[in-house]
């Protein structure tokens, strides 16, 4: 087993070449991507990354992905080999150095497999994707092990299986671990144990500990009377908070395991080992799942003297919700709060600060902001600030950083202490795991014949299942699903909705409630009481105190009757404040307020109307669990009969306009642009399932004029069917199945419950192929699907129908490529399909060739062909070249990261010289052409009337192969327009050649020579040509060429001059402040025409004083520290 030490260097390495990767400039980053996809680049019998992963992969994203494909050392080598090809020979050197401190040291490097493979029959060892697993059988458990590069432990899982109740019955199942990698550790267990009060932590044996398992525990120290006394002071407060939380009468309350629970604990907690720095533990987890619980049972136990009494002097417990209400303090003072009396060993703390636990629990519920004090750190205890400040600084290690941290926070306010904490190790907190709530239902529901009913219902929505993890909603959908049950029969049929439940579980409480709650007068009050959980949510407060009620007028008698129903509960640590039993309670009354009667808005100041148009923006864009739950509820509160139901219970009255106003909001989504980037537009599919009225989810479908759906699941597929049928006016949809939901094989017999299951997923999938045939549909992206060859089928057949208006589709990185041979149904109904993306797709030489034979049979009208990273390989050219000279429309083909060779290009220089081709853009970038493919471009450019635009970019031509471009571009019957010549090898001996032909040419507008060895020289002949009236080039491309401010003399005199010149691109060149200031002088001339220039970061700082006095006196000229090759605006086309 690898060392902490070797493990940490591990880490320092990782977090090395991470910190690499973020200091690349984004065109860097784009090339280094690039170099991923060059197979001479990568360590020897590597396999290369997706494009369609890296396109969108960040600078973390990129390392998991090298870390992936290339484990170990290789991770680096691979890197290095791509930033030594990028000519980065600075951070190359610093890679070598560190490459050879970091790595050698560990002689059992993390990645490697911890076994010989000669493990006992008991054992099982598992390899995938760089994490190697141990998995060992035993009597009463399972053990894994996982070692994973960026984990900064060994972590021992293990899950007890003689008490894991079965989740569908007739089915055993183990409580799932799950292991997420990140920068830090991201440990969630599975396993759950729900006594009272709850407890959620995987059970992990004697010898399962994180960090070093040969660190024991030291010694008891000598215990002194204040001591003593602050444990007793500290054991009674923990006991009075669980004794004020009450549970409902009808909660059931699962196994309670208490077995090895202080080992579990002290797991949390282990250190990490000699020379780190102190432990920062945060644990997060949904609302009501146990975090609050774990913590406070873990400082119950120090109180009680039976856990970390050696490893800890002292235990303080700070709640947030107590923070919060505090006004200017002391750390002194804050301690001073839970201390016997009013001495606070201040000195004893600072005496031994690494002996120190602090346990924050609720710190989202703090305002974290930063002001002005927060930001110079100080080690005085007693120096007064806002508590918040000092939470703060507590959080950042700026007040005793060698104390030991535990905090909870919910999803929300967890990102933003990711940003506070130094290097958390993150522990999520599932809730009830599937079998939990599986045992729940059955033993609420009493029956099993009718649990298992329900079940199987509640299957249906993955939503739903998935918000009983915490038990008090758990208690809540079980009670609701009692009482559809014990309606009529129709109620027992379909999947329930959660909105549909929560009604029914209110409706319930109340028809037992007092009078007090249920009379004409209470109206008023539960109109008050809504838009006080609304303001909450606006807000973000979960907590009211006494203010807050009486502000809104709320009667305590009121107030008393929620508490008694479990509505409301007393806040633990604060007798006048309340909170709602559960955040969903909060959500669904904050949802019930926008469908009550009334006209005012819950913050008083904008109507209620428009308020509820900004919140539905904000639900759809906006990541927070609660927004999203609230518009669930309001879109299910629509509904007539639950309407009906809720002004029964409640005495109050629905707004009969809430429909129409929810349709005017969707009519602004499509007139007014209104819909984001970050637009979820499934979670508003679910919504509009929710209501349950199909005729309000056709009226405001019909507005939405673009989607874009990721389905994973089966709810996503339900929805999906349910929802894109009503799109009439769709243009433009990404459908991406991520989910493996079509491509499930079952071996079961017909009749099965699984095949049951799978023949409803193909209906479903049926109803949106169905709503694809839609005349307004012009564009459809499937990228990154996996589907089956049944489902290609069908969506081929509707694609192909005639009434079908479809002209672009995109095709990239779907599975199974055999399905592809399926498209000739589509290629042969629709006459309108125009573009074609099949990038991205690894053809073998039978599909590509059956795939070719159908486009050229086609009966469509294809313009546009995407073949990138298909895998194809000179023998595919043939094919090709048959296809440019039949398809009489085709102008534009992209055969980027093919393998093609100087034997493909010859075959597709053949059919360039046909009269037949019209081909008007070539992509032949990545190819692995050489100067030999340049003989056959040649010929081709003479001969051909059409081509205009040809990108050769990453490819090994060299000066010879220039010489032969350049022999075509100077000639008169040359009608090229735009030339991509950047990567390709190119010297000063090359750019003379280029200026040669530019001489004699007319027509070439684009030239792009970056990431060559142009240097100075080179652009000194560049300029010599640029600068003469006959050269009508637009754009030239010197990035990364070597330049340096002698090169800006020329540039100068060019841009002074030039006529046609307007982008001009020199990233990644130093040319320094002189240089630029030479530039400048051209640039303030009335003659140049120059519109968009590219520099790095810091000159166009550095310039943004002289830009805005160009502006000012009518320049449109553009300093863009990055240079977009996708802007419509520019002349690039690639």
């Amino acid at each position: 087993m690898a060392s902490p030490a070797g493990a940490s260097r591990h880490d320092g390495a990782r977090d090395q070449l991470l910190a690499h990767l973020r200091g690349l400039e984004p065109w860097q980053l784009e090339d280094f991507k690039l170099g991923l996809q060059c197979p001479e680049l990568l360590p020897e019998g590597a396999r290369s990354v997706p494009w369609a992963d890296l396109r969108a992969a960040g600078p973390a994203g990129l390392l998991c992905l090298l870390e992936e494909r290339f484990p170990g050392r290789r991770t680096w080598e691979a890197a290095l080999r791509v930033f030594e090809d990028m000519r980065l020979s600075s951070l190359c050197e610093r890679m070598r150095a560190e490459l050879a401190a970091f790595i050698p040291l560990d002689r059992s490097p993390i990645g490697t497999p911890l076994c010989s493979g000669s493990c006992p029959p008991q054992v099982e060892r598992k390899e995938a994707g760089g994490c190697f697993c141990i998995l060992a059988v035993g009597p009463s458990a399972v053990m894994i092990l996982v070692v994973r590069a960026s984990f900064k432990a060994l972590v021992f899982l293990g899950s007890t299986l003689g008490s894991v109740s079965n989740p569908t019955p007739g089915r055993e199942t183990v409580g799932s671990t799950e292991i997420t990698s990140g920068s830090e550790l991201v440990f969630q267990p599975g396993r759950i144990s729900a006594s009272r009060p709850h407890c959620f932590i995987s059970e992990m044996s004697e010898g399962c500990r994180l960090g070093d398992p040969n660190q024991e525990e030291p010694e008891m120290l000598e215990e002194t009377a204040h001591r003593r006394g602050y444990r007793q002071r500290l054991r009674k407060r923990i006991l009075a908070l669980w004794a004020r939380t009450p549970w409902p009468e009808d909660h059931i309350y699962l196994r309670h395991v208490t077995q090895r629970e202080h080992e579990e604990l002290r797991g949390l907690l282990r250190p990490r080992g000699a020379g780190a720095p102190p432990l920062s533990m945060l644990l997060e987890g949904a609302a009501g799942v146990g975090k609050t619980t774990l913590a406070t049972k873990l400082v119950l136990h120090w109180a009680e003297g039976v856990l970390f009494r050696g490893r800890f002097s002292y235990v303080f417990y700070l709640s947030g919700h107590r923070l919060a209400e505090l006004g200017n303090t002391s750390l002194a003072g804050l301690l001073a709060l839970d201390w016997p009396d009013s001495q606070v060993p201040v000195e004893e703390f600072r005496a031994h600060p690494e002996r120190l636990l602090f346990v924050i629990d609720g710190a989202e519920e703090v305002t974290l902001g930063s002001d002005g004090s927060a930001g110079r750190p100080s080690a005085d205890w007693y120096q007064e600030l806002p508590a918040a400040s000092i939470l703060v600084r507590l959080l950042k290690k700026e007040l005793v950083p060698e104390a030991t941290l535990l905090v909870t926070a919910g999803p929300p306010g967890g990102r933003a202490l990711r940003r506070l904490l130094l290097s958390p190790r993150r522990v999520s907190i599932p809730g009830f795991t599937e079998g939990d709530r599986w045992e729940y239902l059955r033993r609420f529901l009493g029956d099993l014949d009718v649990a298992e009913a329900a079940w199987r219902r509640m299957r249906g929505s993955e939503t739903l299942v998935g918000s009983c993890a915490a038990p008090l909603a758990c208690w809540a959908v079980c009670a609701g699903l009692k009482r559809q049950l014990a309606g009529s029969p129709a109620s027992a049929l379909g999947a329930p909705t959660p909105t549909s439940l929560y009604a029914g579980f209110f409706c319930s409480l109340l028809s037992g409630a007092e009078p007090g709650l249920l009379a004409g007068s209470s109206a008023g009050q539960w109109r008050a009481f809504c838009s006080l959980a609304a303001e909450g949510l606006w807000l973000a407060a979960f907590t009211f105190a006494g203010d807050a009620l009486e502000r809104r007028r709320l009667e305590a008698p009121f107030i008393d009757g929620l508490l008694r129903l479990q509505i409301l509960r007393r806040v633990s640590d604060c007798e006048h404040c309340v909170t709602f039993a559960h955040r969903s309670f909060q959500a669904f009354f904050g949802a019930l307020f926008y469908v009550l009667w009334g006209t005012r808005g819950s913050l008083g100041g904008v109507p209620r109307h428009q308020e509820m148009r900004q919140w539905l923006n904000d639900a759809f864009a906006d990541a927070n669990a609660y927004w999203r739950q609230m518009a669930r509820f309001f879109f299910g509160l629509l509904g007539t009969e639950l309407a009906r139901q809720l002004e029964e219970a409640l005495g109050c009255q629905m707004s009969p306009g809430v429909a129409h106003e929810v349709l005017d909001w969707a009519e602004e989504l499509e007139t007014c642009g209104a819909i984001s980037a970050h637009f979820d537009f499934l979670w508003l599919f679910q919504c509009l399932q929710e209501t349950q009225d199909e005729n309000l989810a056709r009226q405001v479908l019909n507005h939405l004029p673009e989607a874009d759906l990721d389905i994973q699941g089966c709810e996503h597929l339900r929805v999906s069917s349910f929802c894109l049928q009503h799109c009439q006016k769709l243009r433009k949809l990404r459908l991406s199945v991520s989910g493996r939901v079509l491509e499930k094989k079952w071996t079961s017999g017909v009749g099965t419950p699984e095949m049951r299951a799978a023949d409803i997923r193909m209906y479903q999938w049926e109803d949106i192929c169905s709503g694809l045939c839609s005349r307004n549909l012009s564009e459809l992206d499937l990228s990154n699907s996996k589907l089956s060859t049944a489902s290609v089928m069908r969506l081929c057949l509707k694609l192909g129908n005639p009434r079908c208006r479809l002209q672009k589709l995109t095709w990239k990185s779907v599975s199974p490529v055999e399905a592809l041979r399926k498209l000739g149904i589509l290629l042969r109904g629709n006459q309108h399909l125009t573009h074609l993306d099949l990038s991205s797709n690894s053809l073998d030489t039978a599909v590509c060739t059956g795939l070719l034979a159908m486009l050229r049979r086609s009966a469509c009208s294809l313009k546009y062909l995407w073949l990138e990273k298909g895998n194809l390989s000179a023998a595919a050219c043939e094919d090709l070249a048959s296809l440019l000279t039949s398809t009489p429309r085709l102008t534009r083909l992209c055969l980027g990261l093919n393998p093609l060779g100087d034997e493909g290009t010859r075959l597709l220089c053949d059919s360039l010289t046909r009269p037949e081709c019209v081909l008007q853009r070539l992509e032949l970038w990545c190819c692995r052409l050489g100067a030999p493919s340049c003989r056959h471009l040649l010929d081709a450019l003479l001969r051909s009337r059409s081509l205009t635009h040809l990108n050769l970019r990453r490819n090994n031509l060299g000066d010879g192969g220039a010489k032969l471009l350049c022999a075509a571009l100077g000639h008169a019957d040359c009608a090229l327009q735009s030339l991509n010549l950047s990567h390709c090898s190119l010297t000063v001996a090359g750019c003379r050649e280029l200026a040669h032909a530019l001489k004699c040419n007319g027509r070439l507008k684009v030239l792009d020579v970056g990431s060559n060895a142009v240097q100075d020289g080179g652009v000194k002949e560049l300029c010599g040509v640029l600068k003469s009236p006959s050269c009508v080039l637009q754009t030239l491309g010197l990035e990364k060429c070597g330049l340096t401010a002698a090169c800006c003399r020329p540039l100068s005199s060019v841009l002074g001059s030039s006529k046609s010149l307007e982008n001009l691109n020199l990233l990644g060149n130093d040319l320094g402040l002189d240089g630029v200031s030479r530039l400048w002088t051209a640039l303030r001339k009335s003659t140049c025409k120059l519109r968009k220039l590219g520099l790095g970061k810091d000159l166009c700082s550095a310039v943004s004083a002289d830009l805005e006095k160009l502006r000012e006196k009518g320049c449109f000229l553009r300093v863009k520290p990055q240079w977009d090759f996708n802007d419509p605006e520019e002349r690039w086309w690639w």
